[in-house]
């Protein structure tokens, strides 16, 4: 239950629950009780030569360190955010062991306040409808990254600052009553907001460090049934359709996903549909025409 408008509804605020579901896919919830419990690993090799030489053109000019600079995160987010919206499933989550999906797309990820490893990090959580173009969503990125390496804080950031200050048996206390309210449905909003893990995916991108995509766990808080992991994007040997083994561009990306809320089948099928996208990166750029 929450409150909107003055009044008290039912459900949850984040979500609305999807009723028309196989029995199997109802009762999976009650047999795996836990997100731990129902985590399946997938990784994907996006072939991405042409969109790296797509990036080259259209950043010609442009020197390494400026903010107009499109880089591959944008495209990724932008052929992420239009994948939630055309494959809903991927947006749903398990609480009460009932299956929910979200009203919104919103992907969350952490921002480190400068590239050192002694600096801070800060979480980002950025609201998509999934019709944004490439230039929509490198400005949103940017406007996140900008405010926390000049150190405006987040939402999180004030009720972290409080929680840290607290005794260890009352931050306990505190965990334990939200997490009562979140399974009752009855979690603030303000709470939800603040916390990054109510998101439909967390992402971190180990390629802008120069790191291999690593098998992440999943936060058992939480709405984000998928954690996905973006690697280095380097040259690879690959066997051509003439038969050739040439050198092209990939970058593995690793998903972790709680299958109670979406099936392995649809995970690929989605895993390739993402594939096409951001082999056509021009795409990206023109706004999503309904119908």
């Amino acid at each position: 239950m929450y409150v909107s408008g003055g009044r008290l509804r039912t459900g949850r605020r984040d979500g609305h629950l999807v009723e028309d579901l196989p029995a199997l896919r109802k009762v999976v919830p009650h047999l795996m009780a836990t997100r731990l419990e129902g985590t399946i690993y997938y990784t994907q090799h996006l072939d991405v030569e042409h969109l790296m030489d797509w990036l080259d053109e259209v950043n010609a000019g442009l020197v390494a360190d400026d903010p107009r600079r499109v880089k591959f995160f944008h495209v990724f987010l932008t052929a992420y955010a239009r994948l939630f919206r055309v494959r809903p499933e991927l947006n749903r989550f398990i609480s009460g062991r009932r299956t929910y999906e979200h009203r919104e797309i919103s992907f969350s990820f952490t921002v480190k306040q400068a590239m050192t490893e002694s600096a801070p990090d800060l979480q980002a959580r950025i609201v998509f409808t999934g019709t944004e173009t490439v230039e929509e969503a490198r400005a949103r990125v940017e406007e996140v990254v900008t405010s926390a390496r000049a150190g405006t804080q987040s939402e999180d950031d004030p009720l972290t600052d409080v929680l840290v200050r607290l005794p260890v048996p009352v931050v306990a206390g505190i965990a334990r009553v939200a997490w009562t309210l979140d399974a009752a449905n009855l979690l603030p909003r303000f709470l939800q907001d603040a916390v990054p893990v109510y998101a439909s995916s967390y992402l971190v991108n180990l390629g802008s460090l120069g790191g291999n995509a690593p098998f992440h766990h999943l936060y058992q808080r939480g709405t984000a049934s998928i954690f996905t992991s973006i690697g280095t994007i380097e040259p690879e040997p690959v066997v051509d359709a003439s038969g050739q083994v040439v050198a092209r561009r990939r970058v593995d990306v690793v998903y972790t996903v709680d299958e109670r809320a979406t099936d392995g089948f649809y995970l690929v099928r989605s895993a390739e549909l993402l594939q096409s996208m951001l082999a056509d990166p021009e795409s990206l750029t023109r706004p999503v025409r309904d119908g």
